[in-house]
């Protein structure tokens, strides 16, 4: 579940800088410092594949295992091993962080032994080129925390999804934090809910070695900052559950138990997840704590600006048409009519004023292409039955040079027309169909559905004649075993 509060358009006579300064950072670091942390990683794994620590470590990993009790750790490993899949089996010793700690203590390969000279110089070649990579350097480790890392965290990323999905939240609740607090107080809120986010990190997953990375803390406590500074004023928000996206309104203040409830929620039950809820969790709290702490400390009062309303353009656009036509720039109208009904094609107020300014000229394309789009308006529409039975009857008489029904508008308007009760027209049309697509594959099934019209209407000789064309035309079709159903 993704729930954001989406504020107004961005001032851009006001640009927010630091923001978009931010975002330029992230990016640049990623595509250009970060950029060649894989072929980094690469090399440490070649160098230790040709040197001889893994002869050396990794069966002592798999001993510390079996001496700590740790079975299915230790058979895991050793199966690993026995098929030659030792970086399966590196990964989980060097994400171990107790034993990481005695290996590099001198606790499992002793000084005093042969092989100690020859390991001690491979295993610091290794850990050099591991901390060749800005992830494993400036990612936050909580048990080996470092003052580079506290900061660094925030603007390393692990993927380009990680990234753009980071850098659009950030641009969409940050603009207007920043429009709030203005740029230094916000740059610095900003980066203290990212060592906030890293302190929680550091509290809950103490004994992590593997580094942590990504500004998802520090935006957490800008999201914070957002629903802190509305307090009870409702906003708005985009919310995302599964397949479904849409807008709400609430009071900004209770999200803000929400986030933090799911974060806890998913660092609780998640298992095994590659996110970081700790850092997120770490980031709301810090960022509603340093609002509160604005508001109670600070002499300098700030208030979040007034959310811009949606506003629907259609009356708007309505009202210019009416200008142009009582200016009679009839063309004009026109044009703006047929850009106005495609984009809404489903209003009726929107069809009729551009059906009845385009009927004029009836050899025109867009009388036809006014036309088209109220036989396309769907059969559940409130008042469409009635407005496409009016169209037809006037499109048969005014189009010129004649009329346009393609194949499948003609078996719309059929089916609509015959269960609307207008018969006649159906019948009529479905032998235009007949004509044009004589093998088309649904005029069997209208054919039973205008005989079903007539019945309906009292007319039992247009029902039997319908029937009997069905039966004749189409002997061998399943609409013409049916038949004798509509006929009893």
């Amino acid at each position: 579940m993704l729930i954001i509060p989406v504020g107004r358009r961005p001032d851009w006579r006001k640009p927010p800088l630091v923001t978009l300064l931010l975002i330029l950072l992230n990016c640049l670091i990623y595509f250009g410092l970060q950029s060649g942390d894989g072929k980094r990683e690469a090399a440490a794994f070649d160098y230790y594949a040709e040197s001889s620590l893994g002869a050396i470590e990794l069966p002592g990993y798999i001993n510390y295992l079996e001496q700590n009790h740790r079975n299915s750790d230790a058979l895991a490993a050793s199966t690993a091993l026995e098929h030659e899949n030792w970086p399966q089996v590196l990964m989980m010793m060097e994400t171990d962080a107790a034993f990481m700690k005695r290996l590099r203590a001198g606790k499992v390969v002793l000084a005093d032994t042969e092989d100690y000279p020859r390991w001690r110089q491979q295993r610091d070649e290794f850990d050099r080129l591991r901390q060749a990579s800005l992830t494993n350097r400036l990612g936050f480790k909580p048990a080996e925390p470092t003052l580079a890392s506290l900061i660094g965290h925030m603007f390393l990323h692990g993927s380009f999804d990680h990234l753009l999905g980071n850098m659009v939240i950030l641009f969409i609740v940050g603009y207007l934090v920043e429009e709030t607090l203005g740029k230094r107080r916000y740059l610095a809120f900003y980066l203290l809910a990212g060592i906030g986010a890293a302190g929680f990190d550091l509290v809950f997953n103490a004994s992590r070695i593997v580094p942590g990375i990504g500004a998802s803390g520090a935006i957490s406590g800008v999201m914070a900052m957002f629903v802190a500074l509305y307090g009870m004023r409702k906003i708005r928000f985009f919310y995302w559950v599964l397949f479904y996206f849409d807008f709400f309104r609430a009071p900004a203040i209770v999200i803000l138990p929400l986030w933090i409830i799911n974060e806890l929620y998913q660092y609780l039950f998640s298992h095994g997840s590659p996110v970081n809820y700790m850092a997120h969790l770490g980031g709301f709290i810090t960022g509603a704590l340093l609002i509160g702490a604005q508001r109670i400390f600070s002499k300098a009062r700030v208030e979040a600006p007034e959310q811009e309303e949606r506003t629907d353009p259609l009356p708007g656009e309505l009202a210019r048409i009416d200008t142009l036509l009582n200016a009679l720039r009839i063309d004009e109208a026109r044009r703006a009519l047929r850009r106005l009904a495609d984009a809404h094609p489903h209003d009726l107020l929107v069809l009729r004023r551009f059906y009845k300014v385009a009927r004029n000229e009836p050899s025109e394309e867009d009388y036809h292409h006014a036309a088209a789009l109220i036989f396309a308006l769907p059969e559940t529409h409130p008042g469409s039955t009635e407005l496409i039975h009016q169209t037809f009857l006037e499109y048969l008489r005014l189009a010129k040079p004649t009329v346009r029904f393609s194949v499948p508008q003609l078996i719309v308007l059929i089916r609509r027309l015959a269960r609307s009760g207008h018969a006649d027209d159906a019948e009529r049309l479905s032998r235009v169909l007949a004509r044009r697509a004589p093998q088309e594959q649904q005029l069997p099934a209208l054919l039973l559905v205008v005989a079903e019209a007539f019945r309906r209407a009292g007319n039992g000789t247009m029902c039997d004649a319908t029937l009997n064309r069905l039966k004749a035309e189409f002997p061998d079709s399943e609409a013409a075993r049916n038949a004798s159903i509509v006929s009893n």
